[in-house]
């Protein structure tokens, strides 16, 4: 995986994934894999991906040297302990993405058409191709278009997201959950499967000492340092009261169906800034966006995916300026194609419903970011031996110990970053009333 390799058919794990990948050239390009050349490389960074490993697939015309296929296959860890045991067994995360791929997306895309829109032009259409999906054990994989060799590209950790990024990620979301809104309303009978669906989350804990405690403690730990310094002392005692309850507890508010529901919608999940791909102008003005990882799908309030994205991404700098802005452009875009759609949003999610539950879940960004902004303030050179990590946290989910040695690659680069980023977090938390 860390070097690339030239080869006459591909240098996938497996005869398995070998044989789909011939099979995906000559279903799109109408030749034998053996007519083009084949190069095979890392399809991601050391440390990007802990569920799966990602290869990047060029299928190059042997006389032109002219790329006819791009792609990424996702295939899971061989290390049998990140693959069981840690967070949650590969084969449930695998059987949720291709899922989506499979199910949720192809029937948004009808619904779509079938009420008049032209998807690619005007509806939800910010999800990469898949050309197959596997779902067996053990030779699970996704097998997607590469999108960076169609100029996407992730947007850079070290620097300050736009008001133009969000907008964009606004209404795109808005888009996704306004289609399943309409679904639930117009066949609910489609919906049942994924409002019945136990979260990943929930999943981890229900195991009993989730390794999810101690990387959530240590986090806790490292951001308490910060906060607690802090002259707000109302602010410092409001947050010192959330974060004494335990991960699973506060996850579990999150989530809880009970105060989201009639409300709940089908969200990404996972909505923060390395599961999503921008393409950008000549004066990286971003144009277009598509998500990925769609393995943590869950049926909860549409606030998670936003507040998810925003707390996680954008600086308080800019959220003063424009978080209203950010809320009422995902309304007005939910709102809008809802109708588009043939449902009434009034009904399905009236803006009361979305104010009341940005204060009842709007403390999952604060969740999320304890678990994130140390990965945008850390060295992306420090990134961690995959396999060792996760023996790690099966180490500490079976004790009460907590290794903070085992996060070496969240040790923060830039602490004034860090710390700007954090506390404007929990200032916001406080002052909107969402702690």
């Amino acid at each position: 995986m860390d070097e690339t390799k030239v080869i006459n058919k591909s240098s996938l794990p497996n005869k398995v994934y070998e044989k789909v990948l011939n099979e995906i050239i000559e279903n799109n390009l109408g030749k034998s894999s053996d007519e083009f050349k084949i190069i095979c490389s890392a399809g991601s960074e050391n440390g990007d991906g802990y569920v799966g490993e990602m290869y990047r697939i060029r299928v190059v015309d042997k006389e032109t040297n002219e790329d006819k296929l791009n792609l990424i296959v996702k295939v899971p860890p061989e290390n049998p302990v990140r693959r069981d045991q840690m967070f949650i067994k590969a084969n449930v995360i695998f059987e949720r993405e291709a899922d989506f791929y499979d199910n949720v997306y192809p029937t948004y895309t009808k619904f779509q058409e079938d009420k008049g829109i032209d998807v690619e032009k005007e509806g939800f259409h910010e999800v990469p191709i898949c050309y197959k999906t596997l779902t067996e054990e053990p030779y699970e994989g996704i097998f997607m278009e590469d999108l960076k060799a169609s100029g996407f590209d992730m947007f850079d950790l070290r620097k300050d997201l736009t008001k133009d990024h969000v907008f964009l990620v606004m209404k795109a979301l808005a888009k996704m959950h306004a289609i399943f809104y309409s679904i639930k309303d117009q066949n609910p009978e489609w919906t049942v499967k994924y409002k019945t669906q136990k979260d990943l989350f929930i999943l981890m804990t229900e195991k009993g000492k989730s390794p999810m405690d101690p990387w959530f403690e240590s986090m806790k730990k490292q951001a308490l340092k910060v906060i607690n310094e802090s002259e707000n002392t109302d602010m410092v005692e409001k947050i010192n009261k959330l974060l004494n309850n335990k991960f699973n507890k506060l996850i579990e508010n999150c989530f809880d169906l009970e105060k989201a529901e009639p409300y709940a919608t089908l969200c990404h999940g996972d909505c923060w800034n390395n599961n999503m791909l921008f393409r950008f102008d000549d004066n990286e003005m971003p144009l277009e966006l598509k998500f990925v990882d769609f393995q943590v799908i869950r049926y909860v309030s549409p606030v998670c995916d936003l507040v998810y994205y925003i707390f996680c991404g954008t600086t308080k700098e800019l959220r003063d300026e424009h978080y209203q802005d950010f809320l009422n452009v995902y309304y007005e875009e939910l709102t809008s194609y809802i109708r588009r759609l043939g449902s009434d949003p009034e009904k399905l999610f009236p803006r009361k419903a979305f104010e009341h539950h940005l204060k009842v879940f709007g403390h999952f960004g604060l969740l999320m970011a304890l678990m994130t902004l140390p990965i945008f303030t850390s060295d992306s050179k420090e990134a961690p031996n995959m396999d060792e990590l996760a023996e790690q946290f099966v180490k500490m989910g079976e004790s009460s110990e907590v290794d903070e040695n085992a996060f070496h690659f969240t040790k923060i680069r830039n602490q004034n970053r860090y710390d700007a980023r954090i506390l404007g977090v929990c200032n916001d938390m406080v002052e909107l009333g969402y702690v």
